[in-house]
């Protein structure tokens, strides 16, 4: 099976045929603090996970109250942001997603692969290569890359 380049990806899921258009680019180290150019090269609107839920805190919390209902919820909202493009990268979602029980990691996935349905935005989550234990799990990684929704960015 051969990989989709990035560009594909993002085609694909910038396209009308899929009624999920969610995406996943694996990142080396050399890519960490670049998303926004990233995002500039392939005409899409950045949108750092860290400062946007920075930015929802209020003044003395002290929990964020996250749980993979939470989370999924707030996707949804980023999803919904006024941006000039149809397509956003979502980055920094690994700090989120470390913060969830190991299982609620899986769920999370599988729910953006499968139910993530009829945004008016695609979705481009950038994630750490080396981050097995916040990624898809091995087998939920095979369909998503199958399905020409996950690239490695070298």
């Amino acid at each position: 099976m051969t990989s989709p380049t990035p560009l594909e990806v993002i085609q694909l899921v910038r396209s009308t045929q899929l009624q999920c258009r969610t995406a996943i680019l694996l990142l080396n180290n050399h890519y960490f603090g670049r998303e926004s150019s990233l995002a500039a090269q392939f005409n899409l609107d950045p949108v750092n996970y860290a400062e946007w839920r920075l930015g929802k805190v209020k003044p003395g919390q002290r929990y964020l109250g996250l749980s993979k209902e939470r989370l999924l919820q707030e996707i949804d909202e980023i999803c919904q942001l006024e941006t000039p493009t149809n397509a956003l990268l979502l980055f920094n979602l690994d700090i989120a997603l470390a913060y969830l029980p190991y299982l609620d990691r899986g769920y999370v996935w599988e729910f953006l692969r499968d139910s993530f349905r009829k945004r008016r935005k695609a979705l481009v989550i950038t994630m750490p290569a080396q981050a097995d234990h916040l990624l898809p799990d091995e087998s939920s990684r095979c369909i998503w890359q199958s399905g020409g929704r996950l690239a490695s960015v070298i």
